[in-house]
């Protein structure tokens, strides 16, 4: 199928639904005349942007495919791959400088979901509903979810959290970290029926402070929570969101961590040892005890409902350096030492794969990233016996296509 009929079909389906190009336009946020240049096979369209158009006139996905397509393939656009979102998802942030990092996701998603299946892992269907029913996404439905959520992990509101990453896990979200060249990204959650949640965080956030990406998983756990419908979204840690629900996941974020029942106590206890004036190092200690940045920490503050300084000063105490005020009050920002470049889960299933001869030698290395050496190390380290007779999936295929 070629993109002129793709548009043909497009075109058909808003007619059908009785929609205007500029309505369909101002749904898929474009310029009236790239809908035009979409219909008549001028312009191609991405695959958030049909999946979009699809729920908007009530199409399945397949509609717009034929059996044996072939410049437009179907199965890019399966429903159950949360990737065919994540790339452009990105209402808040342009993720485009990480494209070939969103196609190592998708890879890694289908090598995921390959060894599950070849290893008879596949669960039951996770369920789509959320853990919270949250009908307006406001400031204080978040400080309602944060609590509820802390009550049901049995977080007292005194107990600071300093490693969401272990939270994430406990709830069996797959986490890993990658390097992201896109300034504002974040983090990005992905769900999928089958397979469950995963998040993808910038590893090179914590590269000078756990804390900052501590405050960003806390975010993509509140995606877990409740946006699972959601299957792709990007997390912008400067805070510049767009959409309702990366609103409510900052929310979600600053209560989870910095609850006010246990901010306000911890600041009584530093001004009482000080002249009782709230100062930038006094801020600086704060945000070290909750396990998040400095800044973090000030919009907290600042914010509303809490307002333990007002705005003007938080503004002035941002331009502190934070370098400084970890040495004047003589504490350091932790730091991650080694972060996990793909979930446990997914490295046990590799190896597994490899012990019962599903998988070669060479195709452990390339689902691990890694070379034929370092692939032998970690066989060796796990007491696993390395087959040298194959070391290659081109000469399996071989052997199975001469059979």
């Amino acid at each position: 199928m070629n993109y002129a009929e793709l548009g043909r079909r497009i075109r058909l389906a808003r007619e059908e639904a009785s929609l205007s190009q500029d309505a369909v336009a101002q749904h898929l946020e474009l310029p009236r005349s790239a809908v035009s240049l979409i219909e008549s096979g001028k312009r191609k369209v991405d695959s958030l942007e049909l999946e979009r158009f699809s729920r908007l006139v009530g199409k399945s996905i397949l509609f717009f495919f034929d059996e044996g397509s072939g410049t437009v393939e179907a199965s890019n656009f399966e429903e159950d791959d949360p990737t065919q979102i994540l790339f452009s998802a990105n209402q808040a942030v342009d993720i485009s400088k990480d494209r070939d990092q969103i196609e190592r996701f998708r890879q890694f998603y289908r090598n995921f979901s390959e060894l599950a299946r070849s290893l008879n892992r596949i669960p039951d269907p996770y369920s789509t509903e959320p853990q919270y029913n949250i009908f307006k996404p406001t400031p204080a439905a978040a400080r309602w979810m944060a609590a509820k959520e802390r009550a049901r992990l049995g977080l007292p509101d005194s107990s600071p959290i300093r490693d969401m990453w272990d939270i994430l896990e406990s709830q069996g979200v797959r986490v890993m970290a990658w390097h992201l060249k896109t300034p504002k990204l974040g983090g990005c959650f992905m769900f999928s029926p089958s397979l469950g949640s995963f998040v993808l965080v910038k590893g090179n956030i914590a590269k000078n402070s756990a804390n900052k990406l501590n405050f960003v998983l806390a975010h993509e756990y509140c995606h877990h929570l409740i946006h699972r419908q959601n299957k792709g979204i990007t997390c912008d840690p400067s805070g510049n969101y767009r959409q309702p629900e990366e609103y409510f996941a900052q929310w979600f974020a600053a209560n989870f961590l910095m609850p006010e029942e246990a901010l306000v106590p911890r600041l009584i206890t530093y001004l009482e040892k000080s002249d009782g004036v709230i100062t930038p190092e006094i801020v600086m200690h704060l945000a070290l005890d909750f396990g998040v940045s400095y800044e973090a920490m000030l919009n907290r503050m600042a914010s509303k409902g809490v307002e333990l300084i007002d705005k003007s000063t938080r503004e002035e105490f941002s331009q502190e350096i934070v370098a400084n005020l970890l040495a004047t009050i003589g504490r350091l920002t932790p730091r991650f030492e080694d972060l996990k470049q793909f979930p446990d889960e997914y490295v046990e299933m590799v190896f597994d794969a490899y012990r019962k001869g599903l998988i070669s030698l060479g195709k452990l290395a390339e689902l691990l990233e890694c070379s034929l050496e370092e692939a032998k190390s970690q066989l060796m380290a796990r007491d696993i016996p390395i087959d040298l007779g194959v070391d290659s999936d081109s000469e399996l295929l071989s052997d199975i296509e001469n059979a």
